[in-house]
Parts: structure tokens; sequence; C-alpha cells
């Protein structure tokens, strides 16, 4: 049947009819085989990119956490040493006594900064008025303290307008503290 049809052709016919049947067989090969290859292959790199991509950010999290647990740990090493019946606010008060500012500390407000994990910040406000500059740095050299997990968070200084000579200073101090640890306040 096909070489009855094939032999009722012209040489012009059958040439078109081979060319015809060789373009959908190429066709054939290249929807079946080539393509999904290719598309596949282009996959497999998007894919690798991706991997790759979430791999650098896993071992980004993967520093930030070890350096996370070792400052976690100092935190736990420095907080033992210190001693369970540490207060930031008797703290402060030993060091503004060192310091001769005790007598100039116009307020100290104790309050609860953030908590993470098993510590939380502990925040002293604390306002020392008609004071030197030499009695503020001796104070803030005395107050803080990495030993002792004790910082300047913030300070305001003011020059008295009636007394250039003299100082206001407003401070915010931080420490750290377990969380069962209950802070002093005046």
């Amino acid at each position: 049947m096909i070489k009855a049809f094939w032999e009722k052709l012209d040489e012009k016919q059958r040439n078109l009819a081979l060319g015809a049947a060789i373009f959908v067989v190429i066709a054939l090969i290249l929807e079946i085989a080539v393509f999904p290859f290719w598309d596949a292959k282009e996959k497999l790199a998007k894919a690798i990119k991706i991997n790759q991509k979430k791999l650098g950010e896993i071992s980004e999290l993967s520093a930030q956490y070890t350096t996370l647990a070792a400052k976690t740990a100092a935190v736990k090493r420095a907080v033992s040493v210190r001693g369970p019946d540490f207060t930031l606010f008797s703290y402060l008060e030993k060091k503004a006594t060192l310091a001769n500012v005790r007598g100039r500390i116009k307020y100290m407000n104790s309050s609860r900064g953030t908590q993470s994990g098993s510590f939380e910040e502990s925040l002293i406000d604390m306002k020392l008025e008609k004071i030197t500059i030499k009695q503020l740095t001796d104070f803030l050299y005395f107050a803080e303290s990495p030993a002792d997990l004790v910082r300047i968070k913030k300070i305001t200084i003011n020059k008295m307008k009636e007394s250039p000579e003299y100082l206001n200073a407003q401070l915010q101090i931080s420490s750290f503290q377990p969380l069962s640890q209950q802070s002093g306040g005046r």
C-alpha cells in the first residue's frame, strides 16, 4: 500500500515527501530527546545555584550562631564570676563613691531591657549634677567594666550655664544578669 503510493509519485514529489519525513523525524528527535535534555540541564543548573545560595546562607547563619554562642558563654562566665548577689544599682553606688560623685547623684532609676535566652539586660538611668570633668571621667572609668558586663549605653553631657566649670550628665548604664535575678531599685 505505501509502496504503491510511493511508486505513483514522481521524482519531485518523492524528494518532497522524503524531506518532509526527515523533517518530522528530526522534529520528533528534538522534541523527545534534545529539548528535554536541555531543559533538565537548565533546571539542574538553576537548582545548583539555588542550593549554593542556601548553603551560603546556612554557613552565614552557622557563623552567627557560633559567635552568639561564644558571647553567651562569655556572659555566663562573667555572671558566674561576679557572684549571685550582684545588682547593677549597688555596683553603680559603689563606683560613684569611688569617683567622689555619690553626693551628686540626682536620681538612679532601674529598668529592664531586652531578654535573650536565660539573661536579661538591666538598665539604670542616672543623672549626675554639678560635677567636674575629672569626676565624670573617674566615674566612667570605674563604672564601665567588660569583666563585670557593665557598659555605658548612652551619655548626655551639658555644661552648667550658671557655673561653666561644672557639668550635668545623664547616663544609661546596662548590664546582663540571669532572668531569675531581680534588679534592685531606688
